[in-house]
């Protein structure tokens, strides 16, 4: 999960599988308004407003358009009613665990790198540490933003890269999964 300044727009990015298609659906948060930008098979931004109008029922503008949405439950995902269709929904985080296509547990070391330029904040392990798949391994601040780094691979913590206080550049080697 990510850790936030609160003097900074609030943003969430999804994997989203949505009736079977894969899509990232990233909101953003400032000023009590709500920006979406949706990638994937299909390409859509814009301005959205919800409001819980009972549990487990949102009222939603999007734009000009205004309809309700009903969420409940359904194994390790959602069920989403809306227009009298229901569609089934499973959220992820990217960087908590892998999608579909990406599965297939990594063999062999396993470089953490640096998505943007940042500074290191914390290294929450040690070399020689043991490591499950998707645990912290380092937090690194970028755009105002820290971020925890997750391990992508159950492994021991090999050479570590950065030091505590460090500037990184994007695709900067910060640490090893062995």
């Amino acid at each position: 999960m990510a850790l936030q300044r609160k003097t900074r727009p609030a943003a969430l990015k999804l994997r989203v599988d949505f009736d079977g298609q894969d899509f990232f659906l990233e909101f953003r948060q400032e000023n009590g308004s709500t920006e979406y930008i949706l990638s994937g098979a299909c390409s859509e931004s814009g301005k959205a407003s919800i409001a819980a109008t009972m549990p487990g029922v949102f009222s939603v503008l999007l734009g000009s358009k205004s309809f309700s949405v009903a969420i409940a439950r359904r194994g390790t995902g959602l069920e989403v009613s809306t227009g009298g269709r229901r569609h089934f929904v499973e959220l992820t985080d990217p960087r908590d665990r892998a999608g579909k296509a990406d599965r297939v547990s990594a063999s062999g070391p396993v470089e953490i790198r640096a998505q943007m330029p940042g500074k290191v904040i914390k290294v929450l392990v040690k070399p020689g540490a043991a490591v499950e798949t998707g645990q912290g391994v380092i937090i690194v601040e970028a755009m105002k933003m820290q971020n925890e780094m997750k391990s992508p691979k159950q492994g021991i913590v090999g050479k570590i890269h950065a030091a505590e206080g460090s500037t990184v550049t994007a695709g900067e080697t910060l640490m090893v999964i062995e």
